[in-house]
């Protein structure tokens, strides 16, 4: 009985059955070349040790193809070296880069690929697609290849938030299938701290784990049509910061300022009054920072906009774009330090307030996401699952079709329930 229970579980939740067929660890197809220790910046060394798991599905799986997959997984690791190595401990200011491996697990299920594109609480379902993924695992990367029945895959690349953000994983993801079809890689240039911050954590704002409070997952659409009518929305409402002045909101900056209104408004309503609520919002900064082939860059070249609302008279949807606007033109950063410190420097602060709410928003739509080709054909979709942690997250993906964004939602339960009945927000999701 242990057993069968042991079988099921994950993360606490029950699981469908699966079987697996094969369990091996990748291995680089060259060694590291000296030093064998990857010091890790701070922002880096800041960033939780939690696993960001990115979901590509296809239809068009090819049987043959697993031995390349796997031959073409280790000359990729071979340039990626730190995703190979291991993390001694969650705070650990280096990582060992003793070409230890990734783990790679094939999985049959019972289910069929529609059951999880098609269902509208995918958030339920998407676990038993996972690998075994942890905070105290040195793994940094886990990869899980799903076979279901009557054809098609989901592939699951799973990386930790300690060696890369999504655009660095989702590189390696398009690099690792460039070289399965025949292409050469290219060489990412991971930067490395003269200075070690070995045990450097932060408040527990940012490492933040499973508490008495259930999260509940949620996805939602907004179709490109009912986005340029909220843009519209907000645009009339006036907009105090514009960069250029001619350029009006964009669709990621009118749908946060819209989440998170509603989500504040919902946790006001389920606790019967208002908190203090900060918005962090994630800015990729590569572009800024490396003028010269920003994609080669890896690691968290992140840096973010926060905006704390101390007033319920401030979250508005035209407040919330133009703070977030605003914000995103007094970034001053020059360098990776520099982005650290002001990781260090928001997360100090925020430390001292217990009370405050914070939602964290990124987006990852105008990513290549959908161009990671393994020979099968363009994925049918793609999907971001967000950790199982008590942290209020929302994460933007484009749609398979470019037509409009997926939302990936992390709340409270009880906020939640709120929430998906407000008449605002559903105004603007996808029938």
């Amino acid at each position: 009985m242990n057993m069968m229970i042991n079988t099921l579980q994950r993360f606490g939740r029950f699981r469908q059955l699966h079987t697996i067929i094969s369990q091996e660890t990748i291995k680089p197809s060259f060694p590291t070349p000296h030093p064998k220790t990857h010091v890790l910046p701070l922002v880096d060394s800041i960033n939780p040790h939690h696993h960001m798991p990115f979901i590509f599905f296809y239809n068009n799986y090819n049987a043959g193809d697993i031995n390349i997959l796997k031959k073409s997984l280790s000359q990729c690791l071979t340039q990626y070296y730190p995703f190979a190595g291991r993390l001694l401990s969650p705070f650990a200011g280096h990582i060992d880069c003793t070409d230890e491996g990734v783990e790679f697990v094939e999985v049959s299920h019972d289910s069929r690929l529609d059951d999880f594109i098609l269902k509208k609480e995918k958030g339920k379902s998407l676990q038993e697609l996972l690998p075994n993924i942890n905070q105290t695992s040195p793994n940094l990367v886990e990869i899980q290849l799903n076979h279901f029945t009557g054809g098609g895959v989901a592939m699951v690349v799973s990386t930790s938030h300690k060696v890369a953000d999504g655009f660095t994983m989702l590189t390696f993801v398009r690099q690792w299938a460039a070289i399965t079809r025949g292409g050469s890689p290219i060489k990412p240039y991971f930067i490395s701290s003269p200075t070690s911050y070995n045990n450097v954590k932060m408040p527990d704002v940012a490492y933040k784990t499973i508490s008495e409070v259930k999260y509940a997952t949620r996805r939602l659409v907004f179709p490109n049509s009912k986005l340029n009518e909220l843009k519209k929305k907000v645009i009339s409402m006036g907009i105090s910061v514009t960069n250029p002045p001619s350029n009006g909101p964009s669709r990621v900056e009118v749908l946060t300022s819209l989440i998170f209104k509603c989500a504040v408004d919902a946790a006001t309503t389920n606790t019967g009054f208002f908190r203090p609520s900060s918005l962090f919002h994630l800015v990729n900064m590569r572009n800024k920072i490396f003028k010269n082939d920003p994609e080669k860059v890896g690691g968290n070249i992140i840096t973010m906009v926060h905006e704390k609302m101390t007033d319920s008279r401030e979250i508005t949807l035209n407040e919330v774009v133009s703070k977030l606007r605003k914000g995103k033109m007094e970034i001053k950063e020059r360098n990776v330090e520099e982005i650290g410190e002001r990781w260090e420097n928001i997360y100090s602060v925020l430390g001292a307030d217990p009370n405050l709410q914070i939602y964290y928003m990124t987006s990852i739509c105008g990513f290549p996401t959908y161009d990671v080709d393994f020979g099968w054909g363009k994925p049918v979709h793609v999907m971001f699952e967000i950790p199982e942690e008590d942290n209020k997250i929302v994460v933007f993906i484009d749609t398979p079709h470019n037509d409009g964004i997926e939302a990936t939602l992390h709340l409270p339960e009880k906020d939640m329930v709120i929430l998906e009945q407000d008449k605002e927000l559903l105004e603007y999701v996808d029938d």
